[in-house]
This record gives C-alpha cells, sequence and structure tokens, in this order.
C-alpha cells in the first residue's frame, strides 16, 4: 500500500528533469565558485527569480528561515522591533532566530485569517522615545502557513505597504508558499510584492526543488544580504548543483501548483460535512482540521492514519494540518478521505 506524506510539501521529490539539468550543467562546465559569483548557474537562476520578482537583485539562500533571518538582520539594527503576526512561521517556527542572532525584539499582533490589518499596524508602532525599541519592520507571510494556506492579496499589501512607508518601516514578505497565492488568485508573483523591500521564496515546497530558497529586492539590499549570507555560513562553492534544479522549479513547476489546491478542495468538500468537525474552505493547498468538538487530539489523530499509512503530523494541538504536494493525486485524497471520515465520524 503507498504511504500518503501530508505532513509538508517539503516532503516533494525532485522530478527527473531536475536530476537532469545537474547533470547536464556539469558536463558543460558551468558550476563555478558562487562564493566569489562564479558559478554560471547561480547567477542565472538569481537573474530569472529577481525578473519574476520584479526586483533589481536576488540571492540564493539555503532555506526559507535562513533567507527571513537574513532579510531581517540585513536591514535593521540590533535592538530594534519587528511586527509579526502571532502565529507567522517568523515568530513561532525559526528558533527565535531575528532575537538570538540579530538581536532584534519580535512583536507579535493578532492578525485576521493571517493579515495584520493596516489599522493594527498603525496602532503598534512605538513613538520616538528613547524608553521604547525603534520600530523598523513588518513582516507578512503570503501564503500564511498557520491560518490555513491563506492569501493575503495585492490591495491588502499595498494597504499594509502604505502605514509602514508612512513610519519608515521597511517591509519583508516571508513568500516561502508565495507562488501558490499567484496562481491561485491567477497573477504573477511580482504583484504580491510590488513596493516590498525585500521577499523570500522557497523552492523546496510545492516546487519540489531538492533544496534552496531566494531571496530579493533592491541592489542594496543584496549586496548587504550577500555579507550576512557568509556571517551565518551560507556561503556555497559549486552551489550550481542546487541551483539547476531551481530553475527547472521556477520555470516548470510553478502552474502545476493549481493541481494541489484543487486536491486541497476535494478533500475539504469530501470531509466538510462530518458533524463536530471545524474546517475551512482552502484557499491554496492546505486544510486545518479543528478538532475541538471531538474527543481526539492530532496526536492520536495521526497515530490512527498512520496505521493506514497517512501521515501528518502530531503537533498541532487541536488543529490537524494537512498538506497537499506534487506526490499525492486524487486517488490519494479519496482513500485519505475515506480513513479520516471513518476515524472521526466514529467518535
Amino acid at each position: 500500500m503507498k504511504t500518503i506524506d501530508l505532513r509538508s510539501d517539503t516532503i516533494t521529490q525532485p522530478t527527473d528533469e531536475m536530476i537532469e539539468a545537474i547533470v547536464t550543467a556539469h558536463k558543460a562546465g558551468r558550476f563555478g565558485d558562487d562564493v566569489i559569483g562564479e558559478d554560471s548557474v547561480v547567477n542565472e537562476l538569481q537573474e530569472k527569480a529577481a525578473k519574476i520578482l520584479g526586483k533589481e537583485a536576488a540571492l540564493l539562500v539555503t532555506s526559507g528561515t535562513q533567507g527571513n533571518v537574513i532579510s531581517l538582520l540585513s536591514q535593521t539594527s540590533r535592538g530594534d522591533e519587528i511586527v509579526v503576526e502571532e502565529q507567522s512561521h517568523t515568530f513561532l517556527f525559526e528558533a527565535g532566530s531575528m532575537a538570538s542572532l540579530g538581536g532584534l525584539f519580535p512583536k507579535p499582533v493578532k492578525g485576521v485569517r493571517g493579515y495584520i490589518l493596516p489599522k493594527t499596524l498603525k496602532s503598534v508602532i512605538n513613538r520616538d522615545d528613547a524608553h521604547l525599541a525603534r520600530t523598523a519592520m513588518v513582516v507578512i507571510e503570503n501564503t500564511h502557513n498557520y491560518a490555513g494556506g491563506t492569501i493575503i492579496r495585492p490591495e491588502q499589501v499595498q494597504a499594509l505597504v502604505s502605514v509602514a512607508k508612512e513610519h519608515d518601516l521597511k517591509v519583508h514578505c516571508d513568500g516561502a508558499r508565495l507562488f501558490n497565492a499567484a496562481v491561485a488568485l491567477n497573477i504573477p508573483a511580482k504583484e504580491l510584492v510590488k513596493n516590498i523591500d525585500s521577499v523570500q521564496i522557497c523552492l523546496s515546497k510545492g516546487l519540489s526543488a531538492p533544496v534552496g530558497s531566494i531571496i530579493a529586492g533592491s541592489d542594496e539590499f543584496i549586496h548587504d544580504a550577500h555579507r550576512m549570507r557568509k556571517k551565518l555560513g551560507g556561503g556555497m562553492r559549486q552551489a550550481g548543483i542546487i541551483a539547476a534544479p531551481m530553475i527547472v522549479a521556477l520555470e516548470k513547476m510553478v502552474d502545476r501548483l493549481k493541481e494541489d489546491h484543487d486536491n486541497a478542495k476535494r478533500l475539504y468538500k469530501k470531509l466538510e460535512h462530518i458533524p463536530n468537525l471545524i474546517i475551512e474552505a482552502p484557499e491554496t493547498n492546505i486544510i486545518f482540521l479543528g478538532l475541538e468538538n471531538l474527543s481526539i487530539d492530532t496526536m492520536r489523530l495521526s497515530e490512527e492514519l498512520a496505521k493506514h499509512q497517512i501521515l501528518i503530523y502530531g503537533g498541532y494541538g487541536e488543529r490537524a494540518r494537512f498538506v497537499l504536494n506534487r506526490m499525492v493525486n486524487r486517488e490519494d485524497v479519496d482513500r485519505v478521505a475515506d480513513v479520516v471520515g471513518g476515524i472521526l465520524t466514529a467518535l
């Protein structure tokens, strides 16, 4: 029986074309020392990514977490305050890196489906007072993981950017799943990061590259980010070996994200009628099942599903996360729905 892995879209395997891209680049002698800017595959990736995102320049980084912390540290000073949504990845799931590595003080605020309302941002910006930390940046997460893969729309982004700029705040977008938002809205990704100072995109999630993320912004930002990447040990040598699959991911894997979104909707429709289950229609590829009114938590549900070779993480308390991805097809979705339905209705 096939194991169906819904723990995350990070479990996606590279395609055959990605592996072939590595071999082709190697045979062509295109790998060089990226620390000194001599890997032509990395340079090509960075140029393509910058163009797609509508930014002056881009930089290869090892992971989304590294990309986020580099972006924050490169544009702020120790002791500065960073406004983050209270359930955001940068606040909850990056090991406190902004504080431990950068001496930055996170200010978590409550959002609406992952979105920090402009009036909320305005209300929490500190006045110029020696007793207070300088509010220096606000972080947007798009799509927002913990809110359920929700989309922050262009007009929402611009409204938040307007408030930030009025108060000289930098704006960073944790766009680990930015292309999911772009595909769902059927717009270019650059429309979601217009006028934003920096953005991080992760290519090893739904886009199926084996490793790697990109940060993008102005030439000045990337110049500073390059130094920060080096400080954090992120300088790599023949990095084209990971850049080659990332180019394929950007060029070939974006449009197919719609399949994951469609599968998420299919799963939702098959589960929405279960009594006492709290579930919202997905906007992209993530579904959370609210178990508050059922006599089961995510740990027990994950254990029961594992007996049927269906994998989810068990550490979300009363909210079970299901992430649709390239390794899961329609038939798998139907099997998951049958098994989950059987377990929950029996309660």
